[in-house]
């Protein structure tokens, strides 16, 4: 259901931040629970989509993430190519805490490939053809 409402979401605001050249500037606050109140957002009645739209944003992703944080969120990252790799490492924000479910979708919103990432090492590489990712705690 998440998925589906961020895929949505998604195919109606994608080409805005790119052809619009948004860029979050301000830092995000480093405390727990608060960690995406700067990042660009939208915030719906049961889960709220994170958007990565620029390199330091993707980069950080769920890496800055409390328990908490993954609780009802998915990030979108919307300018993705094939071969993006997708790490839980630690890339200097820290190794993800839990495990991530991940989509990547091409320039229709079709479902290329999905995958699990386990917690702390785990990683997906974007197949020929995608466009968008989508990141979220798996069922």
């Amino acid at each position: 259901m998440i998925f589906f409402a961020a895929a949505l979401f998604l195919s109606c605001i994608s080409s805005f931040f790119f052809l619009s050249g948004c860029k979050e500037e301000k830092e995000a606050s480093e405390l727990p629970g608060t960690v995406y109140e700067n990042w660009p957002q939208v915030k719906f009645r049961d889960c709220r989509v994170l958007l990565a739209t620029d390199e330091e944003l993707a980069c950080r992703g769920f890496a800055i993430a409390s328990h908490k944080d993954f609780e009802k969120t998915v990030i979108i990252f919307p300018n993705i190519s094939e071969g993006t790799t997708f790490v839980n490492r630690d890339q200097g924000f820290g190794a993800v805490k839990r495990d991530l479910k991940i989509v990547f979708l091409d320039s229709k919103l079709n479902v290329l490939k999905e995958d699990i990432m386990i917690k702390g090492d785990g990683f997906s590489v974007a197949p020929a053809g995608a466009c968008f990712a989508i990141e979220g705690l798996p069922e």
